[in-house]
């Protein structure tokens, strides 16, 4: 089995690593990219979590969360401490929208 990988604060790494992940702790987002480089090339990582102020600041650089080829590693994006923004559900509600071929509307 691949490795769990998390990159992030401190604080959420620890509570990661206590589930029994691998915890990189990074301080900002030049850090984060180059781990997350390091990470999608890697064969062994089959799960990615990234924070979601991570997250947000990756995509603006253009990061590719997958390895060429492959549907791997899985994503997984957690809400900050302070809470969700919600980028990461909008990403998937455009994805699945433009894969049906129709705007889909949520109801909520």
């Amino acid at each position: 089995m691949g490795r769990v990988v998390f990159v992030g604060n401190r604080y959420i790494g620890m509570l990661m690593e206590a589930i029994g992940a691998e915890a990189i702790p990074v301080f900002d987002v030049i850090d984060a990219e180059k781990q997350v480089r390091t990470l999608v090339s890697d064969d062994d990582v089959d799960v990615l979590v990234l924070t979601e102020d991570i997250y947000i600041e990756l995509i603006s650089r253009h990061i590719k969360f997958k390895k060429e080829g492959t549907n791997r590693p899985i994503l997984v994006v957690l809400p900050n401490l302070e809470g969700s923004v919600g980028k990461r559900v909008e990403d998937l509600y455009n994805l699945v929208s433009q894969a049906v071929g129709v705007k889909l509307q949520l109801k909520g």
